[in-house]
């Protein structure tokens, strides 16, 4: 029988410098980007998304380590779509780490350290029908499709 692996998880809140970071973590990640239809972003496009992350008081990132290595990325937005709610808009788990409980590790981090919402939206992105089979794995209910590549999924809190 083989050894139990650890599931130790910590987040932290993602920095300006850690654009080459989060840039490496989405290369090694190219199947989500096919999934949706896209090139993973060049170390630019990362570095201004997270310049503009530090503008918007409601969004909130975390680079998600295990041990020292970065393992995975998790994005969401207070007060949005309405004052009760959150959304997360992105929680992607590098593609050689997926199935080894780390999403649900994070999602249960940010669930228990959530405050002031009453609904947390996940949307998901192309026909990603691992992703949609995730959520409702962890009680998100579907809400409706926004097109053809988008999907939103509802858990109450």
């Amino acid at each position: 029988m083989g050894g139990m692996r650890t599931l130790n998880l910590s987040l932290r809140p993602v920095l300006p410098e850690d654009a080459p970071l989060l840039h490496q973590l989405f290369l090694r990640s190219p199947g989500y980007f096919a999934l949706i239809g896209m090139e993973p972003p060049a170390l630019e496009d990362v570095a201004r998304d997270l310049a503009t992350l530090e503008k918007d008081e409601r969004r909130r990132a975390f680079l998600l380590f295990q041990e020292a290595e970065a393992v995975g990325y998790l994005d969401y937005k207070l007060r949005y779509p309405e004052p009760e709610d959150a959304t997360l808009s992105l929680l992607l788990i590098r593609e050689d780490r997926q199935g080894q409980g780390l999403g649900r590790r994070a999602l249960e981090h940010l669930l228990n350290h959530l405050t002031g919402a009453e609904r947390l939206y996940a949307v998901v992105y192309g026909n990603n029908a691992r992703a949609k089979a995730f959520f409702q794995a962890q009680g998100f209910r579907h809400v409706k499709d926004g097109g053809p590549t988008l999907s939103w999924y509802v858990r109450e809190l």
